[in-house]
This record gives structure tokens, C-alpha cells and sequence, in this order.
């Protein structure tokens, strides 16, 4: 009998187990961890459940998945960070004190964040390209909040209209005579 691992798993129930975390089908698992290749679907296909059945493994890909999805997983402090870098980027961090273009290896971390893409011509001349400043300002901003002021002075188009319309609707109005006109 093969050794378990820490999870109480043998090896070919980790691959398995891995395997239907990363979204194979429970066949497809059962093929990659086992030999069989002379065995019926049908018969893979109850061997697959069977084994997905068991505690251990189904625990074991709930580890694996949910680990898949912290690594995945992009958090609020994050996105303000990058987004940061590139408010405040300075891309003169692209030249040496002495006017020449560094190459891309060459520069530091922050100029790099502002770096959206770079090309080498046949000549080794570098052209770079940054990432939209005035677009990471503007995202900045609103996560600061800054345009909560700028949003309550555009009207809203029904508020307007209804706002227009207090005091001036007229009631219900008896019909007077052939012409449509109240009569007196």
C-alpha cells in the first residue's frame, strides 16, 4: 500500500485531487492519477465518483480550491497601491543624468509601474509608452471620494422634472362643452 501524505491521501488520491481542483472532470482526474487506459468510461466514471465520495479527498480539493482562489484573488490595498504608483510616477526616472535612455531592466520599481509597454528598434532606440496618468488621477480620485461634491451639482434629469412640475399641474378639469373648454 502506498504512504500517505499529511492530508492522509495517497499519491495517486493528491493528483487526482489536484486535478479536479484545477477543473478536470472527475474522469479526466481519475485518467491522470490512475492507470486507465484498458478501462470502460463507465467503469472510470464509477471509479471516479467513488473516489470523490471519499471525505478526505473531497476536503482535500476544497483546500486546493480554496487556495486557488486567495492566491487569485486581488485585494482593495492593492488596487490602491498600483493605482498610486501611477498617479505619482515620475517618468523622467526613464534617463540617466546625463540625458541617455536607460533600458527597461535598468529602471526602478516605480518608473517601471508607469511603463505600459517598450519597444527596441533595429537601431536600439527605445520607445516607451506609460500608462495613462491623468486615468489613475481620476481613479484616485473618485476612491477618495473627491467627486461626491462635483455629483450633487449635476441635476438629475427626472428630479429636474418633477421639481419643474411642483406647483404647476393643474387639476382635473370637467368637461364643458363641444369646444373641450371648461364651461362656466
Amino acid at each position: 500500500m502506498s504512504a500517505k501524505n499529511e492530508h492522509g491521501l495517497t499519491p495517486q488520491q493528491e493528483v487526482f485531487a489536484q486535478g479536479v481542483a484545477r477543473g478536470k472532470s472527475l474522469s479526466e482526474a481519475y485518467r491522470a492519477a490512475y492507470k486507465a487506459s484498458k478501462m470502460k468510461p463507465e467503469t472510470v466514471n464509477d471509479a471516479a465518483s467513488k473516489l470523490m465520495a471519499n471525505p478526505e479527498i473531497t476536503h482535500r480539493v476544497r483546500q486546493l480550491q480554496s487556495a486557488a482562489a486567495d492566491r487569485a484573488e486581488l485585494d482593495a490595498a492593492e488596487i490602491i497601491r498600483e493605482i498610486r504608483r501611477v498617479a505619482v510616477s515620475d517618468i523622467g526616472g526613464i534617463m540617466y543624468p546625463d540625458g541617455k535612455v536607460k533600458l527597461p531592466h535598468e529602471l526602478d520599481p516605480a518608473t517601471r509601474a508607469a511603463v505600459a509597454s517598450f519597444k527596441i528598434d533595429e537601431y536600439g532606440r527605445i520607445e516607451y509608452k506609460f500608462w495613462d496618468k491623468n486615468s489613475a488621477l481620476e481613479k484616485a480620485a473618485k476612491i477618495k471620494g473627491l467627486f461626491r461634491e462635483d455629483n450633487k451639482q449635476k441635476a438629475d434629469p427626472l428630479a429636474a422634472l418633477i421639481e419643474g412640475l411642483r406647483g404647476n399641474v393643474v387639476g382635473v378639469v370637467k368637461d364643458g362643452g363641444a369646444d373641450g373648454l371648461p364651461g362656466e
